[in-house]
């Protein structure tokens, strides 16, 4: 998909419905953000950007990170959201490794420091003010009106992202996402759900992460209002779910949890319907409190990775009696195998290395074939992640094969030994390290 043309066909459905809301921008239609885009969009192609250029952002959560990342489709630019705690060479290898053209940034959000390392040759715009040297955000837009037309794409080739799983500086890991690849989390995401439940969901998590992007195309999609908060803290989130009776989140076990300790019982949370929780596996006792603290949502667990789209399994929104913390069943468009050392298949409720591959699958890192050779191998992605997997064909995440635990000439790994003290009632939790 691209999002500026789903964008174009929401606004035109859907003109007055909100679209996004946000601390500095309030509520934005989908009208608004169409004609906001558009505009952006001219700004790029008046400054000699155009189809493959990388277009960079150094932002925390923000509506300008969704204005950027649309309007990037919409000239068929490669948008690259950068964390924005990057620092010296972690945001210089960043730029220089994909020729960014031009980067976007908070203009009062960095110091001398950091901007030394920006390569001349990229442009810098600044959002929230002037800046000596800088383009202005909104000068640059103001006078851009006027349609932007459709880039002519190859979906399944032409790249719409850039993301980076790791801030290494020693091991870049660019991961470049198709148009193509668009299009499926907001399939994945309705495999269970009825898009009527996703009616307004909320940011827990940095937008510079997958979880960015893939939000934005399902709100585009199904016509979802979203929430943008630009920071978290568990009862700042729980009384801006209660304010805008949030229906969904999108999440990761580990910030849930946070989630669940601000008192949740303490605010009218009656909309929330699920919380998606993405990665791997879901503790127990995250679950227990769920049902106990919010008891009209439950969660909603998957497991995936930034190289693969991102979802490879899900699982049905209230789990079969045995398969509580399960990750699901492998969704479309991938083709999972559980993997002893040698390469062999492993039995049912054995674990082993979880490889896949298929169209949601990446090419392979950019500018680093020599990482992509060592995650490859006959066609197969190689996750380095531990799972084993049910008679029912559901899998369940057990850790890193570095993980591993050799005890009394077994193997075991962390989810395992966390899943057995979990069973335990006095246990609050547990975590093996």
């Amino acid at each position: 998909m691209n999002p500026y043309n789903v964008l174009l066909e929401r606004a035109a459905d859907s003109p007055d419905k909100t679209a996004f809301i946000s601390k500095d921008a309030g509520e934005v239609t989908f009208s608004q953000l169409a004609e906001r885009t558009a505009r952006l969009a001219n700004a790029f192609r008046r400054s000699g950007l155009g189809k493959g250029d990388v277009i960079a952002t150094l932002l925390p959560n923000c509506i300008e990170m969704v204005e950027l990342y649309v309007a990037a489709g919409a000239i068929g630019a490669v948008f690259q959201p950068l964390d924005f705690r990057f620092q010296g060479e972690e945001l210089k290898n960043s730029l220089v490794n994909t020729a960014v053209k031009m980067i976007f940034c908070r203009a009062a959000g960095v110091n001398q420091e950091l901007e030394s390392v920006i390569p001349a040759s990229v442009e810098k715009v600044g959002i929230g003010g002037e800046r000596s040297g800088w383009t202005d955000y909104e000068k640059m837009t103001a006078s851009a009106a006027g349609e932007a037309g459709r880039p002519d794409l190859d979906e399944d080739r032409d790249t719409a992202l850039f993301l980076y799983s790791s801030g290494s500086t020693s091991d870049i890991k660019c991961i470049p996402v198709t148009f193509r690849q668009l299009d499926f989390f907001p399939a994945d995401m309705v495999h269970f759900w009825d898009p009527d439940i996703l009616d307004r969901g909320i940011t827990l998590l940095p937008m510079s992460h997958i979880s960015g992007p893939v939000v934005v195309n399902t709100c585009l999609r199904f016509g979802v209002s979203y929430v943008i908060t630009d920071r978290f803290t568990p009862g700042g989130i729980l009384k801006l779910m209660e304010e805008h009776r949030v229906t969904w989140t999108h999440s990761v076990p580990s910030i849930a949890g946070l989630l669940l300790r601000g008192n949740p019982e303490k605010y009218d949370l009656g909309s929330l319907k699920f919380i998606a929780l993405m990665g791997s596996s879901v503790p127990v006792s995250f679950l227990r409190d769920l049902e106990r603290l919010i008891p009209s949502a439950v969660a909603l667990q998957g497991y995936g990775l930034t190289e693969t789209s991102p979802l490879l399994t899900l699982a049905p929104p209230r789990d079969e009696e045995g398969q509580i913390g399960s990750i699901g069943k492998a969704l479309p468009g991938a083709e999972i195998r559980l993997v002893d050392e040698h390469g062999a298949d492993v039995p049912d409720d054995e674990p082993g290395e979880l490889i896949v591959r298929g169209p949601k699958v990446f090419s392979g890192y950019y500018g680093n074939p020599e990482l992509t050779a060592r995650v490859f191998e006959d066609g197969w992605f190689h996750t380095k992640d531990v799972a084993k997997r049910d008679k029912d064909g559901f899998y369940y995440h057990l850790g890193r094969l570095d993980d591993l635990i050799i005890t009394g000439g077994l193997n075991v790994f962390p989810a395992e030994v966390e899943a057995a003290a979990a069973r335990y009632p006095a246990v609050k939790d547990a975590v093996v390290y």
